[in-house]
C-alpha cells in the first residue's frame, strides 16, 4: 500500500506556511449510508487551531471538531473505510489522493484551485 503521509505531510506543509485552503472528501464507497462528502476547514478558537469537518448527508449535516492529532486519525479512517478520493486545497497546489478497491494510494498534484485564503480564515489567522 502506498503512504498515506505524504497527504499529512502535505498537510502539514500548508499550515505552516498559512496556505491551507481547505481538505475534501468524496466518492463515497456506499451510497446507501447517505455521506455524499465531508469538508474539513480551519479555525481559530482562543489561538488554538481547530478542524471543523462538515458531514455532507443526504438530508442533513453534522459538525465535529478536532484537534490536529484527531483530525489525521479521522482523514485517514474516513479515506480507508468510507471515501474513494480526497483533495487537498492550499494556496499552491491542489493535492488529489485516491484509493482504489484494493487500498493502494496513489496522487496526483493539480494547479491551485484558490487564491486567497478562505474568508473566515483569513479573518481569524490575522487576528494576532
Amino acid at each position: 500500500m502506498s503512504d498515506i503521509n505524504i497527504l499529512f505531510n502535505t498537510l502539514q506543509n500548508s499550515l505552516t506556511r498559512n496556505e491551507f485552503v481547505k481538505l475534501t472528501l468524496s466518492k463515497s464507497l456506499r451510497k446507501s449510508e447517505g455521506l455524499l462528502n465531508v469538508y474539513m476547514r480551519l479555525f481559530l478558537v482562543d489561538g488554538k487551531q481547530i478542524f471543523q469537518f462538515k458531514y455532507r448527508y443526504k438530508t442533513q449535516e453534522l459538525y465535529k471538531q478536532f484537534t490536529f492529532v484527531e483530525a489525521l486519525v479521522e482523514i485517514e479512517k474516513l479515506l480507508m473505510e468510507t471515501f474513494r478520493a480526497g483533495t487537498l486545497f492550499t494556496l499552491s497546489e491542489d493535492l488529489l489522493i485516491l484509493i482504489s478497491k484494493k487500498k493502494m494510494i496513489s496522487y496526483r498534484d493539480n494547479a491551485p484551485s484558490f487564491r486567497n485564503l478562505l474568508p473566515d480564515i483569513a479573518l481569524q489567522s490575522n487576528v494576532d
